[in-house]
């Protein structure tokens, strides 16, 4: 058999690389985008390898505990942490049920590719402005973003669902393709309040920025609001009379996790002059700090979207880097040496944030909850700590109650005098304010929940007691 002439293989072998190098140019985009899913996909489960089944923080039980409800209806019945203003969500959850999918594969193989379509997403509104690189620097950053893993490890399952969605509209309006955005602008009203509130302030700022577009501004505003309104507006009405606090990261935390971002905008600020920000970035980062200064309800979440907005000018600055390869030694040094530093910073602190958030919960602890589920009759209450509520709520069928928490109405008082009471009749009358039949349980002792308990209160079971005090005549 004849050997083919080296120089034909050569030809053979250049056309080949030639094919290649033309598939990856026009399939660029796409094959970016796909890797930034893939990336960010497997980033999120290394908290599974390194911790177990249920790796992730306090929020977890809540949206579990609609998944393991009799399904009845579509969308099924509301539950704590997933009411009416959550509908979009609730019948994304439905829709896994109803395809059979199992529930912690549910719960956690949704939850994590909420995670990995964020950076594609991101990609996708940034290329008209930033380019491929800069998309992508973008993609990146916000895939290892201490604050986003923050947000992850918390299980904010709504919070990540509507931060999709955020961008998505942002895609929408920027292209201008209304009808989706109007779409869109139901769907995020339907799935988290924080965000289509943030969503709300923006559209103000874009009001202003956008001229020829107010009439537009004004109907999206409009529609957003309305649906908003019809499902949150008793929960806006607490609100306004209480200012909650949500658990999340403060603000000198925010700062140290947000100084190698701020590292490179220093350095590459001028690139801002030849890469235009998106307009309704601007919008959300100017919200998001108003939003944090004005300390207005819930706003140690916002960090999650000041961060975003953090993200797309540290990816801009780092382009414009890139892109100026030809600068004078010592400024090149102080560049790329600042830059060093902050990318090790941002690396070194993702880090440690996925190897000190680890579960509040352990395996064995779980199993103990879920035995405890299993011997407590239909329609029980369970009375239980408030740091062991979210695992009771989303491992046990019971009402749950826990001070201040789910099936309790007593206040911080009620509950500092039911603690510090001697009397047993106190102890007993404030118990048979639970519907019954009453158990308590903690992990702990029973002084924990209850102080010293009256001898009513009785040991049926490792980890849990019976209220069998008879109520006041």
């Amino acid at each position: 058999m004849r050997k083919m002439p080296r120089r034909k293989q050569g030809l053979i072998h250049w056309r080949g690389m030639q094919n290649t190098l033309n598939f990856l140019r026009r399939n660029g985009a796409a094959i970016t985008g796909a890797g930034l899913f893939l990336l960010s996909f497997l980033f999120h489960l290394v908290p599974f390898f390194l911790y177990g089944a249920h790796p992730l923080g306090y929020d977890t039980g809540f949206y579990r505990r609609y998944l393991i409800e009799p399904f009845v209806s579509f969308p099924n019945a509301p539950v704590p942490g997933m009411g009416n203003d959550a509908l979009v969500p609730r019948i994304i959850l439905d829709a896994l049920r109803a395809l059979h999918v199992q529930t912690d594969f549910a719960l956690y193989g949704s939850y994590i590719f909420f995670f990995a379509l964020l950076p594609v997403l991101l990609f996708i509104f940034l290329r008209p402005r930033l380019g491929n690189r800069g998309a992508a620097i973008a993609g990146i950053l916000i895939i290892f973003s201490p604050v986003q893993y923050n947000e992850y490890w918390y299980m904010l399952f709504k919070n990540a669902f509507a931060l999709d969605l955020l961008i998505a509209v942002f895609i929408a309006l920027e292209k201008k393709y209304l009808y989706l955005a109007f779409a869109l602008d139901i769907a995020l009203a339907l799935s988290h309040k924080t965000t289509a509130i943030m969503y709300l302030a923006a559209l103000g700022l874009l009001f202003v920025f956008w001229k020829t577009r107010r009439r537009e501004m004004l109907t999206h505003a409009f529609l957003t609001a309305a649906c908003l309104g019809a499902v949150a507006y008793p929960l806006l009405h607490q609100v306004s009379l209480a200012l909650p606090v949500a658990l999340f990261i403060d603000w000198q935390t925010y700062l140290w996790f947000s100084a190698p971002l701020l590292v490179c905008i220093a350095a590459g600020w001028r690139g801002f002059r030849e890469k235009n920000i998106p307009d309704t970035v601007i919008a959300l980062g100017i919200v998001s700090i108003a939003f944090v200064l004005l300390r207005l309800p819930f706003y140690e979440r916002i960090f999650v979207f000041s961060d975003m907005a953090l993200v797309v000018f540290a990816a801009c600055a780092l382009e414009y880097l890139l892109s100026k390869t030809k600068l004078r030694f010592a400024e090149s040094f102080l560049y790329w040496g600042a830059l060093c530093i902050a990318v090790g910073l941002f690396l070194g602190t993702v880090y440690n944030q996925v190897r000190s958030l680890e579960p509040l919960m352990t395996a064995k602890s779980i199993n103990r909850i879920e035995a405890v589920g299993k011997m407590v009759p239909a329609e029980a209450t369970i009375l239980t700590t408030s740091d062991e509520a979210p695992w009771f709520e989303g491992w046990t069928m019971a009402h749950i109650a826990a001070p201040g928490m789910l099936h309790d109405s007593h206040n911080l008082e009620e509950w500092t005098e039911f603690w510090n009471a001697t009397s047993t009749d106190k102890k007993i009358s404030f118990l048979n304010d639970f519907a019954s039949p009453l158990y308590l349980s903690t992990l702990g002792t029973i002084e924990d929940l209850v102080g010293k308990s009256p001898s009513c209160v009785t040991p049926i079971a490792p980890d849990l007691w019976q209220n069998t005090c008879a109520p006041e005549k």
